[in-house]
């Protein structure tokens, strides 16, 4: 467990150093963080282009990472009224902010 201490402490720093800061600092921080990169499966992942000219294979980016942004630090999983509550749809069902076709085309 102890092992793992340094890189929480690291991610929370992000927080701590831009507090005040820019939106998009805190964003590019994050993305290089090697916390992320092992918690959101990027660690290791190749891009479509470099499997294809490297292996010959067809491969497909990892969405999670953009999933994950867009539900931690973005738009969150559901719409939301002005007062926070879930919008819901005609069935009562909370009504998706996105779709896994949006997330695809990141």
């Amino acid at each position: 467990a102890d092992s793992h201490t340094e890189a929480f402490l690291t991610y929370y720093d992000i927080f701590v150093r831009n507090a005040f800061g820019n939106y998009g600092d805190i964003l590019r921080e994050i993305s290089y963080s090697p916390l992320m990169a092992e918690n959101l499966s990027f660690l290791q992942s190749k891009s479509a282009a470099y499997m294809w000219e490297t292996q010959g294979k067809i491969s497909f980016a990892d969405e999670n990472f953009a999933r994950e942004i867009m539900q931690l630090f973005s738009t969150g999983l559901y719409l939301l009224n002005l007062d926070g509550t879930q919008k819901l749809d005609n069935d009562g069902q909370p009504i998706p902010v996105y779709s896994n076709d949006e997330i695809m085309s990141f």
